[in-house]
Formats: C-alpha cells, structure tokens, sequence
C-alpha cells in the first residue's frame, strides 16, 4: 500500500519540483545571478510542466474511455450508422482533454459530414484543430476535394506522400485524383508505382476504369501485367 502511494505522489512531486527549479532560475535571473544556467533551468521547468499537464490530461481521457468511444464510432461509421456515429464524435470532443483524442474526434465529425454529403460542416469541425499540421492529411484532403478544391487536395497528399508512406485508403484516393486531375494513364502509372500498398481487387478496379475509358497506354499495359504476373505463378 505504501508503496502505491508513493507512486501517486510521484507526479505530484515532479511538478513541485518543476515549480521550484522555474522560481529559482527566476529569481536567479532577476538578480543577474545566472545566465545559461539558469535559462537551461527555466526550460527545464516549463517542459516538466507541461509534460505533466498532457500525462494529466491523457489519464483524464483514459478514465472517460474515450479511446474506446472513438474506436465505437469509427465501426458505427464503417457500418453506415452516419448520424449515430456523428452524436459519439460530438460527445468525445466535448469531453476530450487531450490534443490527440479531440483532434482524433474531429475528425471522425469531418468523416461523418462528409458521408452525410454536407462537405463544408465536415471543413468548419477541421477548423476547430490549431494548426492544420496535426490533422491527417487524408482527411484534410478528403474534405478539401468534397469542397471542390481537388488540385489543392492532390497536393496534400502528394506532399505526405513525400514525408511518410500512405495508408491504403489514402493511396486509393490519391489514385482517384490523379485519374480526374492529370488523367486515367497518369492514374494507371500510379498504382502501378503503389502496386504493393494495394489490394488485388483494387489494382483491377483501376484496370477496369481505364479499359472502360478506353485508354490503352504503356502504363495501362504494365498494370495488366503486373496483375496478370501473379496469377499465372500461382497456378
């Protein structure tokens, strides 16, 4: 028992002594005392803080179980239970304490507008997030693209492309950029370069697209027989 209080009173302590480094780098500093050192020490101080003022917060979400709230709403969501879906996004962001659960909350608002075909209430909940940089690019794309700024949302996802790999759904809705921006073969080259983030139904479907429009570049002619290659191994 006396060992759990201890662990308790652990953070408790760590922000007390976070407060008195902070008051003394201060006071040294007022009196011309300290330099480096005691600039060193007041960074020190505020990062102690803050850092556990986002412990406090993540356990404050932690026990509300709003975690688990967003994992509800995103299968409520997946199953077509928009409007359901949407009332649990709410109720997260308004009772999340964290950065991460209420960004992560805004966003399932955004999706959910967006499958309920009202794309600009999906960009006022996204604009509720300070800094953009924080949101998912797929979903900042998304509902860019759904408020009919398509060449702004290519960009978005082709400057996250650049920093890290997409997601499967991400990769997709890159594809289908590029076959309405910059045409059906530039879309076929694509997937061909992204072959291995998709699934073999998903590469056929493109395949499909470009034979119904009638397209038959190079590109067109190395995705068939990319998709055709495994087939054949496999029999």
């Amino acid at each position: 028992m006396q060992s759990t209080e201890l662990r308790r009173s652990d953070p408790k302590a760590s922000i007390w002594v976070a407060l008195l480094a902070f008051g003394i780098a201060a006071f040294a500093l007022c009196q011309g005392k300290a330099g480096l050192t005691g600039l060193v020490a007041m960074a020190c101080g505020f990062s102690l803080i803050f850092v556990h003022l986002r412990q406090q917060r993540d356990a404050a979400d932690a026990r509300l179980g709003l975690a688990d709230e967003l994992g509800r709403g995103a299968s409520l969501l997946e199953r077509g239970a928009h409007r359901h879906a949407l009332r649990v996004a709410h109720d997260v962001a308004e009772q999340a304490q964290s950065e991460r659960v209420q960004r992560g909350a805004l966003e399932l608002v955004a999706w959910c507008e967006l499958a309920m075909g009202r794309p600009q209430a999906a960009r006022d909940a996204l604009s509720w997030v300070s800094g953009t940089g924080a949101l998912d690019p797929y979903c900042v794309a998304a509902v860019e693209d759904a408020c009919g700024q398509g060449l702004w949302a290519l960009h978005i996802v082709e400057r996250a492309a650049r920093r890290h790999q997409l997601s499967r759904e991400a990769t997709l809705f890159r594809i289908d950029l590029y076959a309405r921006l910059r045409g059906v073969e530039a879309a076929c080259a694509l997937a061909l370069q992204q072959l291995g983030r998709l699934r073999p139904d998903d590469a056929q479907q493109v395949l499909g697209f470009a034979r119904v429009a009638g397209v038959q570049g190079d590109a067109v002619l190395a995705l068939a027989e990319a998709i055709r290659a495994p087939l054949q191994a496999g029999k």
